[in-house]
């Protein structure tokens, strides 16, 4: 009782005060229905914010869970839109079950951008069915690697920013082709080469991925950012703007082709000339 007394008499004045105010505020909501009109709508408008804010707190921290989800009906849709025809088939899982790509989603954990050869390394692994040689993709669907090496819950991907990288591209409104590669200076930009002299060439053209065995074909690799004449005089030099910000991505989407190792026993000993480098 006494620590009550003590309380009041320190704090008296600052509860006198919120007394009054209190009394006060009541009077003018009751005063007119001006008043009482004025008030509710003040109110109103300070309920709603807090509501706004506290929504817009909840929004944020859900953000990466809706971020996976959408990767991961991204993947889906992915590998049914790449289905091959069956016929007297119109199931989905049969038409996903006849697809040659999978797609899978992962989240980057290790980056490099800085060196000759980066790496990037993964969550995912073979538990969770990540394969060597698997292609990786930006959410929107850019080239940005592919998985070299695995353990059972985590993948090392060789970088499209890796001078060792190359991957088979051509130009989207026509069919001149030739390899891509990064020359290992600027993080936003990747070459094209042994495209000819004679082909037009713009600079806005995009170039897509094409006659590779990791990645389906027509997937954005870059724009065309600038055009000069190669040593020898017969083709372009071609530098692209690279479709994937490398230095800015952290969730990526992994596909498989079902043929690769099939097709690589095949024909790998026919490109034995491009051996010292990665295949496209």
């Amino acid at each position: 009782m006494y620590r009550l007394i003590l309380f009041f008499r320190k704090y008296y004045t600052v509860l006198l005060f919120i007394l009054l105010e209190a009394g006060a505020i009541s009077y003018y909501a009751h005063a007119t229905s001006y008043s009482r009109a004025t008030l509710l709508a003040a109110t109103t408008r300070a309920t709603a914010g807090l509501h706004k804010l506290f929504a817009s707190t909840g929004d944020y921290f859900s953000l990466r869970r809706d971020n996976l989800r959408l990767l991961e009906q991204i993947a889906r849709l992915e590998t049914q839109q790449a289905a091959r025809p069956v016929a007297d088939s119109v199931t989905v899982d049969s038409l996903t079950a006849a697809s040659p790509y999978y797609f899978t989603t992962a989240r980057i954990i290790s980056n490099s951008i800085a060196r000759q050869e980066n790496f990037f390394v993964i969550d995912k692994g073979s538990l969770e069915g990540v394969e060597e040689n698997m292609g990786v993709l930006t959410p929107d669907g850019a080239v940005a690697g592919y998985v070299r090496q695995c353990s059972d819950r985590y993948a090392v991907c060789v970088s499209v920013l890796n001078r060792a990288f190359t991957i088979g591209g051509r130009f989207l409104h026509n069919e001149y082709f030739g390899s891509v590669g990064w020359d290992g200076t600027d993080a936003r930009f990747v070459t094209l080469t042994d495209i000819p002299r004679y082909a037009e060439v713009s600079v806005g053209d995009t170039v897509v991925s094409a006659y590779s065995l990791r990645f389906p074909p027509d997937r954005f690799i870059g724009t065309v950012a600038g055009v000069e004449a190669s040593e020898d005089g017969t083709t372009h030099l071609i530098r692209l703007r690279l479709g994937a910000r490398m230095t800015a991505l952290s969730h990526v989407v992994l596909v498989r082709f079902a043929d690769y190792d099939e097709l690589d026993e095949l024909a790998g000993p026919f490109f034995s000339d491009t051996a010292n480098t990665p295949k496209p």
